[in-house]
Formats: structure tokens, C-alpha cells, sequence
């Protein structure tokens, strides 16, 4: 019986539809250049061309930028090592239940989504617009599509494919781990992941550091991970 649900739940991901929109998503943004014409519409909505600054200028550190930039960041480390600290506590006086598996498999989509987003931008070869010549840069314009078709060589100072910064907020849609099978994805349970990570995603988008594009492939890798997480979850559940 555990090999069949097993069985079922890794089917279920496979095709559920949060899987399944995030890949094609991601599939489409990366090999259809036209996709990225809306990408350059929203970049300029941000940029004064006449002054050639942007809605946040990058190099400022004021109150917008630890409100929505260093804030933030501080904030999740904080109340991701407070609750590393009260799990180990609950292990170490045998007081586990099966919500502390879930608290901790959510703590752990935070923490893959912004490592693994990490690694990909560091590898990928992207340009931000603020880097980008048509916005006053220094550099051409570099997509994900040149990069996978070499089209162009790595360069060590482009990295900005996808969006590290939204992966803070999208992160915490390992919150739905925690949800039972019915409400995952409840907005109840999807609006804490969703509204931060757009919310520094336009941040990010208002300074130039990245595309919408960059933004909605965050989003996706965190749907993913965080559904990888629940088929696992139920797996080991199932066999218990």
C-alpha cells in the first residue's frame, strides 16, 4: 500500500499544475526572445531616460532600501535561526510532532529556493538593465537565450538570471508545506510568498537590478521547490 501512494504522490507532482505552469514559464522565458519584449515596456516604466537615474537609484541607502532590501533580509535570517533553535530544542526533549516536520521542510524551501536561485544566477551570464547600454549601462544586453546558445561569451559581471533578491519572498511559499492536502494552494496559504516576493521583486525591477522575466522564473523555481517538498513530505508521511 505505502509503494502505491508513494507511487501516486510522485505522480501528482509531476503533474500538478503549479509544476507543470512553472516549467512551461520558465521554458518559454528562456527560449522565446519575444517573451522579453515586455520586459523592456516595465524596465522603462522605472527608468528616466532624460536623466538617465531610476525610480530607486541603486547606490541610494535610504529608508526604502532597508524597508524593502536589507530589512527584509534580516528579518527571515532572524526568524529562520529562531525557529532552527526551537526545533533542535524540541528535539533534544523529545517533544517532535508531526507539525515540527513541516515547520522544518518549510524552513528548508526558504533556504534551497534562495541557494539554488543563487547558483544559477552566478552561472547563467545575465545582464541586469541597469548594466545594460539601452538604459545607460556599460554593457550590451545579454539574455538567458544568448548565454544558452553561447551566443555570446561569459561575462564574471553579469549576474542577473533569475532574481535573487525575490527569492526572500517566494521562498516563504514553503509556508503551504505546512497547509493540509486541501489548502495548499489556498491563497491563505500562497498571499505570504506571493505578495513577498513580488513586493521585492518590484523593488528590485524599480532599481534595475533585474527584469519582470527574472522575477517570474524566481516565482516558479519556488512553486517547484515547494511542491517537491510536499511530494516528499507525503511520501515519508505515507510510509510512516
Amino acid at each position: 500500500m505505502s509503494t502505491i501512494l508513494a507511487g501516486a504522490s510522485h505522480r501528482n507532482f509531476l503533474r500538478s499544475p503549479e509544476v507543470v505552469f512553472s516549467l512551461a514559464a520558465i521554458a518559454i522565458l528562456a527560449l522565446w526572445p519575444p517573451a522579453h519584449a515586455l520586459d523592456f515596456r516595465l524596465a522603462a516604466l522605472f527608468f528616466d531616460a532624460e536623466t538617465g537615474s531610476w525610480f530607486f537609484p541603486p547606490e541610494d541607502r535610504g529608508a526604502a532600501y532597508w524597508l524593502l532590501y536589507r530589512g527584509p533580509k534580516i528579518l527571515l535570517v532572524a526568524a529562520s535561526a529562531v525557529s532552527v533553535i526551537w526545533l533542535a530544542w524540541r528535539g533534544v526533549a523529545k517533544r517532535w510532532r508531526p507539525f515540527d516536520t513541516r515547520l522544518l521542510t518549510g524552513l528548508l524551501v526558504l533556504g534551497f529556493t534562495a541557494l539554488l536561485v543563487g547558483l544559477v544566477k552566478k552561472s547563467t551570464g545575465v545582464s541586469c538593465p541597469v548594466q545594460e547600454t539601452v538604459f545607460a549601462g556599460p554593457y550590451a544586453h545579454v539574455a538567458i537565450w544568448d548565454r544558452l546558445f553561447a551566443l555570446v561569451p561569459s561575462n564574471e559581471h553579469l549576474r542577473c538570471w533569475p532574481a535573487g533578491h525575490a527569492s526572500a519572498g517566494f521562498g516563504l511559499l514553503g509556508i503551504r508545506v505546512m497547509a493540509s492536502v486541501h489548502a495548499r494552494l489556498s491563497w491563505r496559504y500562497l498571499m505570504p510568498g506571493l505578495a513577498g516576493g513580488w513586493v521585492l521583486g518590484l523593488y528590485q525591477m524599480a532599481r534595475g537590478q533585474h527584469y519582470f522575466s527574472h522575477t517570474v522564473v524566481t516565482m516558479a523555481i519556488a512553486f517547484i521547490l515547494s511542491a517537491a517538498a510536499i511530494a516528499i513530505l507525503d511520501r515519508i508521511e505515507d510510509r510512516g
